[in-house]
């Protein structure tokens, strides 16, 4: 409404100006009505493009926050009371195996790391816990590599996930392992927004020779 009116105050202020109030507007004055109607209506809608990409932007977000702090709690919790770490997925992921990095731009490490769980029967080979990225998300086998569930949601695209792990060996310190996470979370290509996580776990038993 308030559109319309600016345009009939226009075309007045026209129609006085040239005197032809009373014959109607010319194609002149019709043009100069359209082009202002048209000029605001694209400041509207660019407006309202830019808020709802604002909105799908911030919904992405909340998804990485949300789902990737999810899966990294769960991950570093079950690595924190694991034991017998094993750092890649080759056929024996009982035995410990470090993988430290190698140099200061992340060389090293592996994207699959195996282990213990807190209430695993070492005797028993089939129940090792395994995290690895397939595709572009990250998934999570409580069998030994013989089934594995998602543990990232489809809006999350992972290009990164690394361990390192240092101290899996028989010794008097804690093993530690180090994860990076890289990658974008999106609903479409113009709300992609990009995350980049490390995070160091200490795990709580001490791997002595006793």
């Amino acid at each position: 409404m308030m559109f319309i009116f600016m345009i009939r105050r226009t075309l007045s202020k026209i129609s006085k100006g040239t005197g032809r109030g009373k014959r109607g507007f010319t194609l002149l004055e019709m043009i100069v009505a359209i082009g202002i109607f048209l000029t605001a209506l694209l400041i509207i809608l660019g407006a309202l493009v830019a808020i709802n990409n604002a909105a799908r932007k911030m919904r992405s977000e909340r998804v990485v926050a949300d789902n990737l702090s999810a899966a990294i709690d769960s991950m570093s919790r079950n690595i924190r009371v694991g034991s017998n770490l094993h750092c890649g997925c080759d056929a024996d992921t009982t035995t410990p195996k470090d993988c430290p990095m190698s140099d200061t731009l992340g060389g090293g490490g592996d994207m699959c790391i195996a282990f213990e769980s807190q209430l695993g029967d070492p005797g028993d080979n089939g129940d090792q816990i395994i995290y690895k990225l397939s595709g572009t998300g990250i998934e999570r086998s409580t069998d030994n590599g013989a089934t594995y569930l998602p543990l990232t949601a489809p809006e999350l695209n992972i290009s990164t996930f690394k361990f390192y792990v240092f101290g899996s060996a028989t010794a008097l310190d804690q093993p530690v392992v180090t994860m990076i996470i890289r990658g974008t979370a999106s609903t479409n290509a113009r709300t992609m927004t990009k995350f980049d996580v490390q995070t160091t776990v200490n795990v709580y038993t001490p791997k002595l020779n006793i």
